[in-house]
């Protein structure tokens, strides 16, 4: 007994969904996929059908539907147009949904074995009972098993004349390469709000609904493209409304947020509002509704946000809402905007490690809404001013760092001036020692400096410095020999330093004395202890071994004499592979090519005549005496 006869046994008449009730029946009915529908109605019309077509495409949109459809083209009694006429018996049957022996449906995710279809392969061997096609719908191919995809290659690619194959799927990637070749391949789309607005209003006009304004295009937008989703939810609105469903209704059965209160709180965010924003995240969760649809819908507004900012016009958004973004985007940019939604998409990936993403939707929304307390870097590098404070109820700023006052306290130590970290504007005060003596005799058309407090902080040493800046000049110390880079050996004190007469007065910032030289026999890094350091980079073993070596460069020669006789060293500078990169990096540091050369063995330290105990190799003892002794002969005892 039918589910009609139920329904009459008990008194109750059956209901068909509005999913089903509204399902097209013809290709001129289908919503959203014209194009598909007249490239299929054509091909029928013309015989030039394809034996195997493959539908892919988001859940809802009507692939199902239309394999339906097609299934009625072939085997229509009364029209050969292409155009099914939804009359005739086969029709008819094919509508009721599984009436018809020829026309089989087939879910791929309860039938996925080989068995399964090395059984459809053993049907196809017969003809058609009662229409002029056999049609096998498979919905779901992808779920198929890798060996019944095998076992229907052969069958897909040739079957008999009279059978057609109608394979459906929301994964078209996982279907096999080998299985969509053999395939007409057919993308269903997502349908737009617009067209799913315009079929609910419809429905609702055959249905006798009253529906208020507003109502069908937040259902359309909440359906995501999909028309089964959104049958589905208007279904659900009618009964909850008694046919005559409100907003609030549509918001309460959702856990849709009102737009006033969303755009409530971006408006709060774009102006660095915080307590605002906050308070309207709370309403949010007041009312029910789930962390995820709070960032979505805010992430949904953003969106809309957007195209209004850069001057277009949001097509899936009512009158008022397009008004409210209108008025968003006079108070915002396209930047501002961009960086609240990458805060949103951060916080839409973080609510799935969270179980309770509370937490999460706070701290975004009070990232957002901190964006307008942020300097960017180029405003900052070109020295604007910091952005102006927050306005009252946000969070408190961090106070700015103030100025430094001493910049010349540091000097003080003449033996070891800082070095400033990055060129900048000379600063209002020079600094003390030279300069500040000079700008004592400076002419009268410059500007005197201001005198420079001396910071608590500072010790005796920078009280004395600040004292002999304010002095007059002492006179000079006992002329010395004339140098043009003077280099002495040892760093004057610092008195002779500050008494020193200046050459000249100091222009921009930096230390008062000149860098003082190196220590006699210290050079500041020798050409070996470089290279060694490139070659080594940082093996401590290497390095030890390189340093046994003399290393030095003359002209394009790279020369590198080994350790004394008797010590058998560890690198080989010889090999091939060594001295391609000695001289590599030899090259680049002295900015041009060196080859290597490897000179004679440097002759081992002398010791006492007669003083060879513990030496077991004589050739190496004769030789170190003969080139100690010239002449000496060996006497045989």
């Amino acid at each position: 007994m039918g589910g009609a006869g139920l329904g009459t046994l008990f008194g109750m008449s059956a209901y068909t969904v509005l999913a089903n009730k509204y399902r097209p029946r013809r290709f001129a009915d289908v919503v959203g996929q014209e194009d598909l529908a007249r490239v299929l109605e054509r091909a029928v019309a013309q015989g030039r059908a394809a034996h195997a077509y493959l539908f892919c495409g988001p859940r809802g949109v009507g692939k199902t539907s239309m394999a339906r459809i097609m299934a009625k083209a072939f085997n229509c009694l009364e029209n050969d147009s292409g155009q099914p006429c939804g009359t005739c018996r086969v029709c008819a049957a094919i509508d009721e949904q599984g009436t018809v022996l020829d026309v089989v449906e087939i879910d791929g995710a309860s039938h996925n074995r080989v068995e399964n279809v090395r059984e459809l392969i053993e049907n196809l061997r017969f003809r058609p009972v009662e229409a002029r096609n056999r049609i096998y719908i498979v919905d779901e191919v992808h779920m198929l098993s890798t060996a019944a995809f095998n076992a229907l290659l052969k069958t897909l690619e040739e079957p008999p004349e009279h059978a057609k194959f109608i394979l459906a799927t929301t994964e078209p990637l996982k279907v096999p390469e080998t299985i969509r070749s053999r395939c007409q391949q057919f993308d269903f789309r997502r349908l737009s709000a617009d067209q799913i607005a315009k079929h609910l209003a419809f429905i609702c006009s055959e249905e006798n609904a009253s529906v208020p304004d507003g109502l069908l295009p937040r259902v359309a937008r909440h359906a995501r493209g999909g028309m089964r989703d959104a049958l589905s939810l208007l279904d659900q609105l009618l009964t909850f409304g008694d046919g005559s469903p409100t907003i609030e209704d549509f918001e309460r059965l959702t856990g849709r947020l009102g737009p006033d209160l969303l755009h409530g709180i971006i408006a709060a965010a774009l102006a660095g509002d915080v307590g605002p924003v906050m308070a309207g995240v709370d309403r949010a969760f007041d009312q029910g509704a789930r962390a995820a649809d709070v960032v979505a819908q805010i992430t949904e507004v953003l969106e809309g946000l957007l195209v209004a900012a850069v001057g277009g016009i949001p097509t899936d958004r009512t009158d008022d809402e397009r008004v409210q973004l209108a008025s968003l985007a006079e108070r915002t940019n396209v930047d501002h905007v961009m960086a609240m939604l990458d805060v949103m998409m951060e916080a839409t990936s973080r609510l799935k490690q969270r179980h309770d993403g509370r937490l999460v939707v706070e701290m975004a929304m009070l990232t957002a809404a901190r964006l307008p307390a942020l300097q960017s870097l180029d405003a900052f590098l070109a020295g604007a001013p910091a952005p102006a404070a927050a306005p009252a109820g946000s969070a408190p700023r961090a106070p700015a760092q103030p100025a430094r006052p001493q910049v010349s306290a540091a000097p003080a130590r003449s033996a070891s001036p800082p070095a400033p970290t990055r060129p900048s504007a000379p600063p209002a005060s020079p600094p003390p020692g030279p300069s500040a003596s000079a700008s004592a005799r400076a002419p009268a058309g410059t500007r005197p400096s201001a005198p420079t407090a001396t910071p608590r902080s500072a010790g005796p040493e920078a009280s004395a410095a600040a004292a002999v800046a304010t002095e007059p000049a002492r006179a000079p110390a006992p002329p010395r020999a004339p140098a043009p880079t003077p280099a002495p050996s040892a760093p004057p004190p610092p008195s002779t330093a500050r008494n020193a007469p200046p050459s000249s007065p100091r222009q921009g910032p930096g230390p008062a004395d000149p860098v003082p030289a190196p220590e006699e026999g210290k050079p500041p890094e020798a050409f070996s202890d470089r290279f060694i350091a490139a070659v080594a980079r940082g093996a401590r073993s290497v390095s030890v071994e390189l340093k046994r070596y003399s290393i030095r460069v003359e002209d394009d020669r790279l020369i590198l004499e080994p350790p004394s006789a008797g010590a058998s060293p560890m690198i080989d500078p010889t090999e091939a592979a060594n001295k391609k990169r000695l001289e590599s990096i030899a090259s680049e540091m002295v900015g041009h090519p060196v080859r290597l050369e490897v000179a004679a063995v440097r002759p081992a330290a002398s010791a006492p005549a007669g003083d060879d105990d513990g030496v077991s190799d004589r050739e190496g003892v004769d030789e170190r005496v003969r080139r100690q002794f010239p002449g000496a002969e060996r006497l045989e005892p």
